[in-house]
């Protein structure tokens, strides 16, 4: 366990002001010189807790799918100077992408022990990430954490399973490897071992660390024989406490940022969102803030593209979908374009990436973000393409009467032209309306007109009305 101290305060001031104040000079004095005594202690307290001859233990995160960005940042954690031991903290459904030699071999040459835990509960270790514990010279995992799901290593080349790491038994690691090529096994307290992947079970990450100590590690000709813990009397009471402080690394921001797309989920959920603040910056023809969340988007969206093993056709349903979405909303009316559009929508949503079954997308974020699509189609750019077409102002009673062309086929609901303002109009009593032809205003509802054909269209008619 870890034994948490807190610090009390080193000072406490109070300041007592009489009848007759302190002169600011004196006033000054004191607060310059409380001012040195609060540096003091504090240098202190930080020196009496950071002992120059206890190097951390560095826990270096991996979780989500890896690739050359989460590679890159393994391998510089573990070039960390003065690191007591490594401890890889492995949650990852495997690797989508990157170069698998250097990343294991970053694992071999650390310059201290590297020590693999599978956990917290219930953590994976699919493809790649089992063969990234696998390097480690321990490996350890918490109970009911999965492993296995071993082929391919790598799954946007296809990359076949590495060889053992350097001392392993090569026939029965093949045999495991090839036993969980594709199955998973969980790590448990009654079968705490899987060979190549886990020697020992560990409940909790503090546990590992202490349980640690005494523990001799060798790596080639090299010994290691590790002190992480020591038993000690507090308050009366012997326990036992870590000897060296522990240090947690991540991945920096920006990378944060861009893996945001690194699953199939978020990456089709950032695609989607493109799409539709491009389509509401068109038709907003705004000041360029939906434009700018749009490419944002789309860069998340196209490091998952650049990353992930995508099945390209899905995208193209999406893209499609979404037209026939757009092209539904034109026509104002709920039909098989916008029917076909949704389907293609979730469709593609499902079959974004060929994960499966290392991490198939997540439905339910699919199916939220394919209905949010849907709303947003028929209901916030409606409202703005309403807005945008009703530019000029004019009365409702001005409007009976007013003639206007079609500027596309009103079939029934389409677009005309009324005194340079573009209108959405239906064709009143079923009629078909084509392009260029003049009709007449014959009611409004909402922001909608009903217009009737007034005849066939001449070229005097259309130069009035335009």
């Amino acid at each position: 366990m870890f034994i948490y101290h807190r610090v009390p305060p080193l000072i406490h001031l109070r300041y007592y002001e009489k009848s007759a104040p302190y002169p600011a000079t004196v006033r000054i004095s004191r607060l310059i010189a409380t001012g040195f005594l609060l540096m003091v202690a504090m240098a202190s307290s930080v020196a009496a807790f950071a002992s120059p001859s206890a190097d951390p233990i560095v826990i270096v995160e991996v979780s989500d799918p890896i690739d050359q960005l989460v590679m890159d940042y393994v391998a510089r954690s573990l070039e960390t100077d003065g690191a007591y031991a490594y401890i890889l903290k492995i949650d990852s459904p495997g690797v989508s992408s990157g170069d698998l030699a250097p990343f294991y071999q970053s694992v071999l040459e650390a310059n201290a022990p590297v020590i693999a835990w599978i956990g917290p509960s219930p953590a994976v270790a699919y493809g790649g990430a089992a063969y990234l514990a696998n390097h480690a010279d321990l490996r350890s995992a918490a109970p009911g954490a999965v492993v296995g799901l071993l082929s391919p290593a790598e799954l946007r080349s296809g990359a076949e399973s590495p060889s053992a790491r350097p001392g392993e038994d090569p026939a029965a690691f093949l045999a495991t490897a090839t036993l969980l090529a594709d199955s998973t096994v969980t790590a448990s307290v009654a079968e705490p071992t899987v060979y190549g992947f886990i020697d020992r079970v560990d409940p909790a990450l503090g546990q590992l660390i202490v349980s640690l100590d005494g523990v001799t590690l060798t790596r080639g000709d090299q010994s290691f024989v590790l002190d992480t813990a020591e038993a000690q009397t507090i308050d009366g009471q012997e326990v036992t406490v870590a000897t060296h402080p522990v240090t947690f690394v991540k991945i920096g921001l920006v990378d944060r940022f861009l893996r945001l797309g690194a699953s199939p989920q978020t990456a089709f959920l950032f695609f989607v969102l493109a799409i539709a603040f491009a389509v509401f910056e068109f038709y907003a023809a705004g000041s360029g803030l939906m434009a700018a969340v749009a490419g944002i988007s789309m860069i998340v969206a196209g490091y998952g593209f650049a990353t992930l093993p995508m099945w390209w056709p899905a995208v193209g349903m999406v893209i499609v979908g979404f037209g026939l979405l757009v092209w539904g909303f034109l026509q104002n009316r709920v039909g098989w374009r916008a029917a076909l559009g949704g389907l293609l929508v979730v469709a593609g949503g499902l079959t974004f990436t060929s994960t499966r079954p290392a991490y198939p997308p997540a439905i339910w974020l699919v199916i939220v973000a394919s209905v949010a699509t849907g709303f947003f189609v028929w209901y916030a750019l409606t409202t703005v393409v309403r807005g945008r077409f009703a530019t000029p102002t004019v009365g409702r009673e001005d409007m009976i009467g007013r003639r206007c062309v079609a500027i596309d086929d009103l079939d029934p609901v389409g677009v005309v032209l009324v005194d340079g303002a573009r209108w959405q109009a239906t064709a009143d009593r079923g009629v078909v309306i084509s392009s260029g032809a003049p009709a007449e205003v014959v009611g409004i509802t909402g922001l909608v007109l009903e217009v009737d054909p007034i005849g066939a269209p001449t070229g005097s008619n259309r130069d009035e009305t335009q």
